[in-house]
């Protein structure tokens, strides 16, 4: 019925095709978002085809049942999913079906270039003030071995850090597995800034306002950078303290 499933609250899909269509989210200081820029709004305009077109649903995870059923029905064709959801097709969707889906990595704006995606993934971090840092640096090493790391994909789906785990863990000959594998060396990370969480959010907010057509596509992505602004109000002010010299007078803004 449709050729694919982008739930309008989640915010991957969005910043993806911003990031393959050039945008940088965020200015060089982080301090301000350049979403109605030509890059993202290039990418927005593309993301809101999908809908205006009929290739996707106007309809958020929460007015899906079960996302596997969906997919068994015929319902949509392709969704943006992670490593993770692997063993989860494999053990939701029926039988019948098990030798008809397969993964592949993300395509990009111009043919033969492959197409970026999100680099994601977890830290293990030692505190420098810890108590604990010995012992924390045996576990954090212990975490680290290869089999340890297969260990864990066999447990989670997630892939490892550790590309010696990689064998060990049969991610090399998984058809399936190797698009991610092929998808990892063309990744970018999302904007260094303690609020980005608070900043996807809204992405995929104002997104939804386009696509239910309670905003066009120039209301939308100013209203986003103006959300933005505020979020950032407080990192702009210490970048500029800190131009200054760090001059003590002056209040935080809230």
């Amino acid at each position: 019925r449709y050729g694919i499933f982008l739930p309008l609250n989640e915010w991957p899909p969005t910043v993806i095709l911003g990031l393959q269509a050039g945008s940088t989210l965020l200015d060089a200081d982080g301090g301000l978002g350049v979403f109605s820029e030509p890059p993202f709004r290039r990418a927005f305009d593309f993301y809101l085809g999908l809908f205006r077109d009929g290739l996707a649903p106007p309809v958020s995870n929460n007015e899906i049942a079960n996302l596997y059923q969906e997919f068994a029905r015929g319902t949509f064709a392709m969704y943006i999913t992670g490593p993770w959801n692997l063993g989860e097709f494999r053990r939701r969707l029926p039988e019948e079906l098990q030798d008809a889906w397969a993964t592949a990595p993300l395509p990009g704006p111009e043919p033969g270039v492959p197409g970026v995606s999100l680099a994601g993934g977890s830290s293990l971090v030692i505190f420098r003030d810890s108590p604990r840092a010995d012992a924390a640096w045996r576990l954090v090493s212990f975490l680290s071995r290869p089999e340890q790391q297969a260990r864990f994909y066999d447990l989670t789906g997630d892939l490892p850090a550790h590309r010696g785990a990689w064998e060990r863990a049969g991610i090399v000959d998984d058809p399936r597995a190797r698009a991610f594998r092929d998808q990892l060396e063309h990744v970018v990370s999302t904007p260094k800034v303690p609020e980005w969480e608070q900043i996807a959010t809204r992405v995929y907010e104002r997104g939804e306002t386009a696509v239910r057509g309670s905003a066009t596509v120039e209301e939308a992505l100013t209203a986003l950078d103006e959300d933005v602004a505020r979020m950032l109000d407080k990192r702009r002010w210490l970048q500029a303290r800190k131009a200054r010299g760090a001059a003590p007078d002056g209040a935080a803004p809230r």
